[in-house]
C-alpha cells in the first residue's frame, strides 16, 4: 500500500461521524454572547435566531439563502391575519437550509409601528426551544 492511500474501512468510519450542533449561546433579549457554548436545540435556536434578525440580501458577507425578509412588513397596515400567515411563510423559508431544524409551532406576532415581537415553539431533531425575537 501506498502511504497517500486510505484503507476502505477508514473511509466508512469517517462518514459515520454525527453533527451534533455547537455555538456560541447568547441572550436572545439582548442579542450579546454571555460566555457559554450553546449545544443541541439550544445551538440551533442560536442559529436561528442569527438568520430571523439578519436582512436577507442586505449584506454581502451572507449567501442569498441566509437571512429573512421579516423587517419589509414592518410599518405596513396590513391585517393581522396576514401579517402572522406571511410570517410563518417567511420563518419557515428562512430555516429551510438547517436540515435538524423541522418546523416551528404556536407563532405568536404583537406588533406597533416601528417593530413586532415574534413568539413561537422551535422544532429540532433534538428537542424544542421557545424563542422570542424582536424585530
Amino acid at each position: 500500500m501506498f502511504p497517500f492511500e486510505k484503507d476502505t474501512e477508514e473511509l466508512e468510519e469517517e462518514e459515520e461521524i454525527e453533527y451534533y450542533p455547537k455555538e456560541y449561546d447568547i441572550d436572545f433579549s439582548s442579542g450579546k454572547l454571555n460566555g457559554k457554548i450553546a449545544e443541541g436545540a439550544r445551538a440551533l435556536a442560536v442559529w436561528a435566531y442569527f438568520t430571523i434578525k439578519i436582512e436577507r440580501y442586505r449584506f454581502v458577507q451572507y449567501s442569498w439563502e441566509y437571512g429573512s425578509e421579516i423587517n419589509d412588513l414592518i410599518g405596513y397596515t396590513h391585517s393581522d391575519e396576514y401579517v402572522k400567515s406571511e410570517i410563518n411563510r417567511l420563518i419557515t423559508e428562512c430555516l429551510e437550509p438547517n436540515a435538524y431544524i423541522t418546523g416551528i409551532t404556536d407563532l405568536e406576532v404583537d406588533r406597533s409601528k416601528e417593530t413586532m415581537n415574534i413568539k413561537f415553539r422551535l422544532l429540532t431533531e433534538y428537542g424544542d426551544e421557545e424563542m422570542n425575537i424582536d424585530v
